[in-house]
Parts: structure tokens; C-alpha cells; sequence
């Protein structure tokens, strides 16, 4: 439980610093499935601008992971005595000028850099801070509702999987014949 749940923050980690989203966009383009356009120099300063805006910044991501870190520990105690070598880790390994510049590439796919300077502008504004304060919690909690929602009809949909299961065994079996 300790290792999965210490993979489980590293890897938490590293999507904080934006491997995992890199690595999604890589296979994306080396499928051939979607060509990404060349990063300008306006794309990415106002891409820059926008993470500013966002808290995007070595900082904002360090004290997320650590906040993360801090959750981990609270939901294990046995992790406790690991948070400073994911801290380390942090340090060591997170490049925030080569991962600020990949996610520029990838942010400038989507958006314009008119665009992303109009989501600075407004991320810049109090009702901006204030709906990225918002917007995550709407986030939980329409994750939490979901989930009440599923736990009521969880004996419905438990014998739905089963009766599938069994129809998927039955024609198994008579394809086997």
C-alpha cells in the first residue's frame, strides 16, 4: 500500500511539472495524428504570461506537490518519513524552463496568442483568481455527487455487470464449440 501510494505522489509529482503531459502530446504527435505547429516567439511570451497568471511557475508548482505531498502523508503516516526524498526529487529533476516551454508548445496548439493573453488578462483579475479558487472545488464535488449517485445503485449495477459477464462467458463458450 506504502509503494503504491508513494508511486501514486510521484507520479502526482511529475504531472505537476507536466511530464505526463508532454509524454501524451509526444504520442500523440509521433502517432502522426496530429502535427503540432512550431512554437513563435508571440505564442510563447504569451504563454509565459498566462502561467504567470495561472501561478505556473517553478514556485506555484512546488508548493502544489508539496500541498499534494502534504495530503498523502495525512491520508498515510507511514509516508512521513519519505516526503523529503520526493522533495529532492523535485529539486533534482524538475526543469521548469524546458517543461515551461513544452507546455508553451502544446497551450499554443489551442490557443492563439491573442488568446492566451486575453486569459492572462483575466486570469490577472479578481474574478479570475477567485474562479480558479471555484472551478476545482466545482470539480470535487461534482466528482463527489457523481460517485453518491453511482454508490445508490451500486447492486443494480453490479448485477447488470453480472448478468454481461455471464453472457460473455455463454458466447465464449459457444464459439469454442
Amino acid at each position: 500500500m506504502i509503494k503504491t501510494t508513494l508511486k501514486f505522489t510521484l507520479s502526482a509529482m511529475l504531472l505537476l511539472g507536466g511530464n505526463a503531459l508532454m509524454a501524451e502530446q509526444a504520442k500523440v504527435s509521433a502517432a502522426g495524428t496530429h502535427k503540432m505547429k512550431p512554437l513563435t516567439p508571440e505564442a510563447q511570451k504569451a504563454a509565459y504570461k498566462l502561467f504567470d497568471a495561472l501561478n505556473m511557475t517553478r514556485e506555484g508548482i512546488r508548493k502544489a506537490m508539496e500541498q499534494s505531498l502534504d495530503l498523502q502523508v495525512k491520508r498515510q503516516p507511514a509516508m512521513a518519513p519519505y516526503v523529503d526524498i520526493y522533495k529532492k526529487a523535485f529539486d533534482k529533476y524538475i526543469q521548469w524552463d524546458q517543461i515551461k516551454k513544452e507546455l508553451a508548445k502544446i497551450v499554443s496548439q489551442t490557443f492563439t496568442p491573442k488568446e492566451m493573453n486575453e486569459l492572462a488578462k483575466f486570469y490577472s483579475t479578481d474574478l479570475g483568481k477567485k474562479s480558479m479558487m471555484l472551478v476545482p472545488v466545482l470539480g470535487q464535488l461534482s466528482k463527489r455527487m457523481a460517485e453518491a449517485q453511482i454508490a445508490k445503485h451500486a447492486k443494480e449495477i453490479r448485477a447488470e455487470v453480472d448478468r454481461r459477464a455471464k453472457e460473455l462467458e455463454n458466447a465464449a463458450k459457444k464459439a469454442q464449440k
